[in-house]
């Protein structure tokens, strides 16, 4: 689960609203998942080791249009639907909620100035090096947003 930290922020963040996920993620993507698109093809993609590292890196933002879930957690961005993506570099020097749903890395491992990195899985990992990732994020604080939850900085 991710959400913006300041009301309004969104509106000055770029939204890519017309891209469906790419029929290759078989499990779908969550809120707080960092993905790539292609405006060519309108799909959605997992990053690559090379492109984990790019300027292009959005993170999924939907709206929770599921009323039969129980928790925002459960909330699944399937093959085929439509995923609502934030462009990091519009968002740079924002702070953004989440919680370790979207960690590779175990909360309790995670602290006050780690730097978190986008992984091939979608999900974000703690890095103790930041070079040559164009995007990326800084925990400013352990929150219980969502149970475990983070506020972040987004650097890009």
């Amino acid at each position: 689960m991710i959400k913006f930290h300041e009301i309004g922020m969104y509106k000055n963040a770029v939204n890519i609203p017309y891209c469906k996920v790419s029929d290759t993620i078989t499990d779908g993507v969550k809120n707080g998942y960092v993905v790539t698109y292609s405006e060519t093809t309108k799909t959605v993609s997992l990053p690559t080791a090379t492109t984990a590292k790019g300027s292009d890196l959005t993170i999924v933002m939907n709206v929770l249009d599921k009323p039969e879930l129980k928790s925002p957690d459960d909330y699944v961005v399937d093959a085929g639907e439509y995923a609502r993506l934030f462009r990091l570099d519009s968002l740079a020097n924002r702070m953004l909620d989440m919680n370790d749903l979207a960690l590779t890395t175990a909360y309790t491992s995670v602290s006050v100035g780690d730097k978190l990195v986008a992984g091939t899985d979608g999900k974000w990992s703690k890095s103790a090096s930041v070079d040559g990732y164009s995007a990326y994020l800084e925990v400013i604080e352990k929150t219980s947003f969502c149970g475990n939850g983070l506020l972040v900085k987004v650097h890009a």
